[in-house]
């Protein structure tokens, strides 16, 4: 006699038989741009370990890219060679517009009276000994001063004060700083731009309030550098920078990196420090936290749509 063979278990077999396994689809890296705002090796070693912790949250590689130029890093997110990227809030504009990056988080800044903020100071520095002391006195000696800017994209340490100047009438609108003052160069970050000053390369200088003063100052020079320094003026409102993401993230992506970074904002916020020494991330309306630079631009005409493409 034939064995009676249970034609359920034939069907069923077949078709565990043939069926291909199940086998999870590995994603690519992350790609995170952070702005080279200081020595491009000192963000490099603060940013591994933001990538590290973001890619334990994710399940997914992070890798970290530092261009050599604010420039660089809007054109990696327009590209698609950044996925998300920490930049200020023009070189985010450039990006939204010539490649449709989202904002997706702001910096929480704490100023030296404690106050979270998010928004802070763009400031004119000048070696500790200059015979300047005041913006009157910039103004006044422009044509024998040389002038450093920290980028050409740079909010802080080229909009704002370009802005100022505009209007308290050293140029005039869309008119080149070069035709006001003896000299001027671009540091290409904010230590670089310090550092011309400190080695008297340039008499004064644009950057950021708090690359002088806070507790964080010494991610942009050491404490030795920071005493031959000192403040000569304010410009205030200055938005903080973005998290951004390119057009190339998905909604869903953009929600869990935006999780990830709020979670590290609450449990990690020294790791977040070490990068740009903001005190965290947090969610923001975007056309309400770029306005004040869109002023600005609004303002001073300068030629932003040749600046990227």
């Amino acid at each position: 006699m034939f064995p009676v063979i249970d034609r359920r278990s034939v069907v069923l077999g077949g078709a565990a038989l043939f069926a291909a396994p199940a086998v999870a689809r590995k994603r690519s890296p992350l790609v995170f741009a952070f702005q080279p705002q200081k020595e491009p090796a000192a963000i490099q070693k603060a940013a591994d370990g933001v990538a590290e912790a973001l890619s334990s949250r994710l399940g997914r590689e992070v890798k970290v890219l530092v261009p050599l130029a604010y420039a660089a890093t809007v054109q990696a997110l327009v590209s698609k060679r950044a996925d998300v990227a920490w930049l200020s809030s023009l070189p985010f504009l450039l990006a939204r517009r010539d490649g449709g990056a989202r904002l997706i988080l702001a910096e929480v800044r704490t100023d030296t009276s404690g106050r979270a903020r998010t928004d802070y100071d763009s400031v004119f520095v000048v070696k500790r000994d200059s015979p300047l002391r005041s913006y009157a006195d910039l103004q006044r000696q422009a044509k024998t001063l040389r002038m450093v800017f920290t980028s050409n994209t740079s909010t802080s340490g080229f909009v704002f004060p370009y802005d100022r100047m505009v209007r308290e009438g050293l140029l005039k609108r869309a008119q080149p700083p070069e035709q006001a003052f003896r000299s001027v160069a671009y540091g290409g970050g904010y230590t670089q731009a310090l550092e011309q000053v400190l080695a008297g390369r340039g008499d004064v200088c644009a950057v950021s309030d708090y690359t002088v003063e806070g507790p964080k100052r010494t991610t942009y020079l050491p404490e030795d550098k920071q005493a031959d320094l000192r403040i000569l003026a304010r410009t205030p409102g200055v938005p903080t920078h973005c998290v951004a993401v390119s057009a190339g993230v998905s909604a869903a992506d953009a929600k869990a990196i935006q999780a990830a970074l709020l979670d590290m904002t609450k449990t990690s916020p020294a790791m977040l420090s070490d990068v740009y020494g903001a005190s965290g991330l947090k969610v923001v309306n975007e056309a309400s936290h770029i306005a004040a630079t869109v002023r600005a631009i609004e303002r001073t005409g300068l030629p932003v749509q040749g600046l990227v493409k």
